[in-house]
């Protein structure tokens, strides 16, 4: 909704958007590492790539292990 309702639009600045807004322990260093690639401007990553790469990452697999 952030995104929307702010018209964030092209890829780099939805990444740095969502990853200004994630904070605390493994996810923060995980968001500070993406945004220093993103400085440095190292190939900016799909936007579908990186929406897969937050789920997969930070996904709980002990629930949907149990869930089976």
């Amino acid at each position: 909704m952030f995104l929307k309702g702010n018209r964030v639009m092209e890829t780099d600045d939805r990444i740095t958007a969502i990853l200004a807004h994630i904070r605390g322990g493994v996810v923060n260093i995980y968001a500070q590492k993406k945004l220093d690639e993103l400085n440095k401007k190292l190939g900016i990553q799909d936007w579908d790539d990186f929406v897969k790469e937050i789920k997969t990452t930070f996904s709980d697999k002990i629930k949907a292990a149990d869930a089976k």
